[in-house]
């Protein structure tokens, strides 16, 4: 029953524990939209949404359980939800209920002839409702008695409480149970909006603030704030340990129950709010109504508090193996402090509560205190993780900043007070060698005092920042080197001058004896140009003897810590090197190296040291993983420079084997055009002169698209052109070798479609072959219209191809349109096609155009069709008779 924490406060090996979450939960990368972007604003009013709602609930439940009842009967009462019952814990002597006969032990099932439900609400009904001398009747059920009794008894109005110190203390802790979950959560929520880790922990922790037991003071709430309660209670409790395990089971690694079970958190997650959902108006989680037909309401329940804890212990396990199986030693000692937070601060409270749902046990005021406060343990680790706490002594702190405080305001009160003393020096002794008037006087002092400032600022500044030095010097330098390194990274062009700048500005805050810089040069290599190094470590192997130990921390390396250190730094022995730091990028390849020699001031690298070279370094790989990236743009725009003039270098001549010069015929104008999808196709068109009066046609398409099919294509027509020269009267014959060409020089899953013909210009009549391709469109001058349908299969497919010819007769005025799928293929926006239809009703509404225009129309046409979003070739023949 118990929340989580944010990914990103923990780290594994430098690197946010979120790199180990699986890839549908971790948070994707950050996109240049900037905060405004419509995911961000979607998240940004959720989240606002959520706050406000878990806000709400959280300040009326603190309200509502420090609000005092107007009505007692003198005796203590504990709820078992579980059960519907109500045990009298304590009767006070002489109080309503003493006087009544209610005892100790005694069981309330029931309030003025009405059943207790689940959550007792009928009772705290009565009580806020109730006033000093009404009567309230009671159906009791006590020990060792066969049938309930009905009890009597009359309110008072309650007794000012009396409580000791300690104990009103207790209870205004207890009355503040959501304040750190509400804190943690929402901050963490809002820090991280866009991480899916962080709305599982606001989540979780909404469930926490609504675990607590309602307070029967809730029933005086009016409108639409009780329902609001009531569902926001039963919701987040449902939920609760299901998305405990949800959590749990993704951070920071995926635990091997979800890895090989990924749906069971859905699953569990999605039971637990519908037992939400079905207890929205009892502000608690309630069983199916099938469950409850099935098993009866005593079973059912136990069923709802089996899964419900079954949830916890899940997610208990799967945290245990993250803490003690993670990949690195730092990741498991970071989430172990969530661990151990967690195991500390939730294991009392379950059992407890545990205890009291299945065994009906009464947790004793004290104990039920003493489990809460252990319980602020968890958001806390929380926090801790979240914050990331760095190592620093307190009372040094305080005493640091303390001095820092005294020195730096004292210069500026100082300053002031000279300031001032100098301006009133000044002007009184102007006015006693000029006769000025007060007025006068003041004006001349004023603006003394205004140029005084004006010349001291500089030096001010000067002396600010040597404070700033002096006690802060690791935090100032830092922020002066990366500030410098940032401001030359962007201007670096080369690898070697980062390594001269980064160089100097280290030197200058850390005073190393000698230093040297290597970086990247090429795969395997690194190489630096320090003049101190001899020429053998001039270039080193990434994989040279102990660097692989430095690749794989990840971090610096002080030779007077490291146990390690004499395999780390043999390679550099000779130099005595005293701080290694590597340059890592975001994969965990070591882009460089920082080798530091002994300090001058023989002092030994402090740990703030070695945290500003760690950000010195992560910055420098960051800035060399954009030389490389730079350098693999431009490699890549030179390749698809080449590549794009090779393409053009195809797309012409491609256009140079579509036919550049019509054969003259004396009853037939035609022509042809191709719209490629890409710089080169598979769509072919062809006019071949067969020899006087006779003119061969061909439009062909190449099964695929670009290079491969431009191949085939020029391929083809090259077959063909060379096969008409040997038989041109004879198609079938043509058409046979061609395919057998085709069959023998092609992979066996290309092919094309193909329509042949010979025209006899003088008796108007064409011969063809259609082999799989879209009809030809006969257009008669009297609107009818024929198709030219296939004789034959598609060619390179088949080893063994046979053909038959047909023939169409033509009468002046005819049109004839021969086209390939890109025509009528062709998609709008609405995923509509192009068609047949619509050929036809272009041609027909341009049929008197001159046929170049008309063949102009059709292509515009299919290209306004498709918005210019052309997914194949667009070929087309038309012709008419004369």
């Amino acid at each position: 029953m118990l929340p989580a924490a944010s990914p990103p406060a923990v780290e594994i090996n430098g690197q946010p524990a979120q790199a180990y979450l699986s890839p549908k939960l971790q948070r994707p990368p950050v996109t240049p939209q900037g905060p405004k972007s419509a995911l961000h604003t979607l998240l940004l009013t959720a989240a606002l949404i959520f706050a406000a709602a878990t806000v709400v609930y959280s300040c009326v439940w603190m309200y509502y359980v420090r609000l005092h009842p107007h009505v007692e009967l003198g005796m203590d009462t504990t709820l078992f939800s579980s059960t519907e019952v109500s045990e009298i814990t304590k009767v006070e002597k002489g109080s309503p209920a003493d006087e009544a006969g209610l005892r100790t032990n005694d069981r309330i099932i029931g309030v003025d002839g009405k059943k207790l439900d689940a959550y007792a609400t009928g009772l705290s009904s009565a009580w806020s409702k109730g006033r000093p001398g009404d009567v309230v009747t009671l159906t009791i059920q006590r020990p060792g008695v066969q049938q309930p009794l009905v009890i009597r008894a009359t309110f008072r109005a309650p007794a000012s409480p009396n409580l000791p110190l300690a104990r009103s203390l207790a209870l205004q802790i207890i009355g503040s149970y959501p304040v750190v979950f509400l804190i943690v959560g929402l901050s963490v929520l809002f820090m991280r909006l866009e991480d899916a880790s962080a709305w599982l922990l606001a989540l979780l922790f909404a469930g926490f603030i609504a675990v607590s037991d309602l307070p029967g003071s809730f029933m005086e709430l009016h409108g639409l704030v009780l329902p609001f309660m009531l569902g926001y209670r039963a919701l987040f409790v449902g939920a609760l340990t299901p998305l405990f395990y949800y959590f749990f089971s993704v951070f920071p690694a995926r635990s091997p129950l979800d890895r090989h079970l990924p749906w069971l958190k859905w699953v569990l997650l999605g039971t637990g709010v519908s037992f939400g959902v079905f207890g929205l108006d009892k502000g608690g989680p309630e069983p199916w109504p099938a469950l409850v037909s099935f098993m009866g309401q005593w079973v059912a329940d136990r069923a709802v508090l089996a899964f419900i804890y079954g949830c916890l212990v899940l997610g208990l396990l799967s945290l245990t193996w993250n803490a003690f199986v993670l990949p690195t030693r730092e990741a498991r000692r970071k989430i172990r402090v969530i661990f151990w937070g967690t195991v500390v601060g939730v294991t009392p409270a379950a059992i407890a509560r545990g205890t009291a749902d299945f065994l009906q046990f009464h947790v004793p005021f004290w104990l039920d205190f003493f489990d809460i406060i252990v319980l602020f343990i968890f958001p806390t680790s929380f926090a801790y993780a979240v914050v990331k706490h760095r190592v620093l002594a307190i009372p040094v702190l305080l005493r640091r900043s303390a001095r820092y405080l005294l020195v730096s305001r004292g210069l500026i009160v100082f300053v002031l007070l000279l300031a001032v003393s100098i301006t009133v020096l000044f002007t009184l002794s102007f006015s006693r060698f000029f006769a000025l008037g007060s007025t006068d006087a003041m004006a001349v002092g004023v603006g003394f005092g205004v140029m005084l400032a004006w010349v001291s600022t500089p030096g001010l500044k000067q002396v600010t920042g040597r404070i700033d030095r002096a006690f802060f010097r690791g935090a100032y330098d830092a922020r002066r080197i990366l500030q410098d390194l940032a401001q030359k990274a962007r201007t670096v062009k080369a690898r070697q001058e980062l390594a001269l700048e980064m160089v100097p500005s280290v030197g200058e805050a850390l005073h190393p004896s000698w230093s040297a810089v290597y970086v990247e040069a090429g795969p395997d290599y690194l190489e630096s140009d320090a003049a101190i190094l001899p020429l053998a470590l001039k270039r080193i192997r990434k994989d040279s003897p102990g660097l692989e130990y430095l690749h794989a921390d990840g971090e610096p390396w002080d030779a007077s810590l490291s146990p390690t250190a004499f395999a780390v730094f043999s390679l550099f022995a000779p130099l005595l090197p005293e701080c290694l730091v590597p340059f890592p990028s975001r994969s965990g390849d070591l882009l460089g190296l920082f080798v530091l020699g002994p300090r001058l001031s023989d002092e030994p690298y402090s740990s703030e040291d070695i945290m500003l070279l760690r950000s010195v370094a992560s910055q420098a790989g960051v800035t060399l993983e954009n030389l490389n990236l730079a350098e693999n743009i431009a490699e890549r725009l030179q390749a698809e420079r080449a590549v794009s003039q090779e393409m053009e270098i195809a797309r012409q001549v491609q256009r140079k084997l579509f036919p550049q010069r019509l054969p003259r015929l004396k009853t037939l104008e035609y022509a042809g055009g191709c719209n490629q999808a890409r710089a080169v196709g598979g769509d072919y068109y062809d006019f071949v002169e067969l020899g006087a009066g006779r003119v061969g046609f061909v439009l062909a398409d190449v099964a695929g698209k670009g290079m491969s099919a431009a191949l085939l294509m020029a391929n083809l027509q090259a077959s063909i052109r060379s096969q008409y020269s040997v038989a041109s009267e004879n198609l079938p014959q043509i058409l046979e070798s061609v395919n057998r060409l085709f069959y023998e020089n092609s992979e066996p899953n290309r092919y094309t479609t193909l329509f042949a013909g010979s025209y006899d210009d003088d008796a108007r009549r064409l011969h063809y072959v259609n082999c799989g391709h879209n009809p030809p469109l006969v257009l008669r001058q009297d609107r009818s219209i024929e198709r030219l349908s296939a004789t034959a299969t598609v060619l390179g497919l088949f080893q063994q191809w046979q053909c038959s010819t047909n023939e169409v007769q033509f009468q002046p005025g005819d049109l004839l349109v021969l086209y390939s799928d890109g025509v009528t293929e062709a998609y709008n926006d609405r995923e509509e096609e192009f068609g047949e239809a619509r050929l036809i009703q272009v041609l027909e509404a341009g049929r008197n155009l001159e046929i170049s225009a008309l063949l102009t129309k059709l292509l515009e046409e299919v290209n306004q069709f498709s918005a210019g979003k052309q997914s194949d070739d667009v070929t087309a023949i038309v012709a008419r008779i004369r």
